[in-house]
C-alpha cells in the first residue's frame, strides 16, 4: 500500500501559524465574483520573445483562473500556456506526472527552458516541478502560495478531504528549501485564505514581493501582474 500525504505536515496544529480571520473568507468570495480590472499596460515591460511559461492553477481551479495572468503576458511577447490539466485538486499521482508530461511538451515546443508560475498551491506543484526537473525550469514564481510549511488555512477542511486521494507524489519536507533555480514569491498580508506569512520563502536568493489585496483574485492584481512580468523578463 502506497504511503499517503499526513495532513499534519501541511497545517500548522501548534498555533504558531495564525489562520487567516473568518471575516476575510466574505472578502474572498466578494473579489473572486466581482474584481476583474483591466489588464495593465505593457509599454514598459521588458519583451518576452516568445519565452515559453506555464501558469498552474490554485486549489480547486482550473486554466480560466489564469486566463487574464496568461493574457497580459502575451501581450508582453511570451508565449504562456495553462497547465491543461482540468481541476486543480492537489498533487494527486496523475496530476503530478500530467504536469511533468506538460512541462516536457514545452520544453520541447521552445528548445528551451520553461518559466513556471504557480498561483497558491499551484506554486507547490511549480516549486517541486524544479527540484526534479531543473535543466527544463528557467525560473519560478509563486503567487500567493504556502511555500513554507506547516501552514494555516480557511480551505483546510476541504484539503483535508482531498489528501486521502493525495500519495507522497511530492516531498512536503523539501518545499521551503533553496530551489536550483531562481525564484520569486509574491504575497499579500490582506490574505484572507493561507496565512501570508507562509507565502514568504527564507532563501536569501529568492526574490519576495510584497503585493495588496485578497487571495482569490491575485492573479488579476494589474500590480501582481506586472510585478510577473518584470520578473520574467529579469531573469
Amino acid at each position: 500500500m502506497h504511503r499517503r500525504i499526513d495532513p499534519g505536515a501541511i497545517f500548522d496544529r501548534t498555533g504558531t501559524v495564525r489562520r487567516p480571520p473568518a471575516w476575510r473568507v466574505f472578502r474572498e468570495t466578494f473579489a473572486h465574483f466581482t474584481y476583474f480590472p483591466p489588464l495593465p499596460c505593457h509599454a514598459d515591460v521588458p519583451p518576452g520573445c516568445g519565452h515559453v511559461v506555464l501558469a498552474i492553477p490554485g486549489f480547486l481551479r482550473n486554466d480560466r483562473t489564469t486566463r487574464e495572468l496568461r493574457a497580459y503576458l502575451d501581450q508582453c511577447g511570451y508565449r504562456s500556456f495553462g497547465w491543461g490539466l482540468g481541476v486543480n485538486w492537489g498533487p494527486t499521482p496523475q496530476l503530478v506526472a500530467g504536469l511533468r508530461r506538460r512541462l516536457a511538451q514545452l520544453r520541447e515546443l521552445d528548445g528551451d527552458r520553461v518559466s513556471v508560475i504557480g498561483v497558491s498551491l499551484g506554486g507547490l506543484f511549480a516549486r517541486d516541478l524544479a527540484y526534479d526537473v531543473p535543466d527544463d525550469v528557467r525560473q519560478v514564481i509563486t503567487i500567493a502560495s504556502p511555500i513554507s510549511l506547516p501552514t494555516a488555512s480557511t480551505v483546510e477542511p476541504m484539503i483535508r478531504l482531498s489528501a486521502r486521494f493525495y500519495r507522497p507524489a511530492i516531498d512536503v519536507a523539501r518545499l521551503a528549501a533553496p530551489l536550483p533555480v531562481p525564484s520569486c514569491a509574491i504575497f499579500t498580508p490582506d490574505d484572507g485564505t493561507v496565512a501570508w506569512e507562509t507565502c514568504r520563502s527564507a532563501d536569501p536568493n529568492c526574490l519576495n514581493i510584497e503585493a495588496s489585496g485578497p487571495h482569490a483574485s491575485i492573479q488579476r492584481n494589474p500590480k501582481v501582474l506586472r510585478a510577473v512580468a518584470m520578473r520574467l523578463g529579469a531573469v
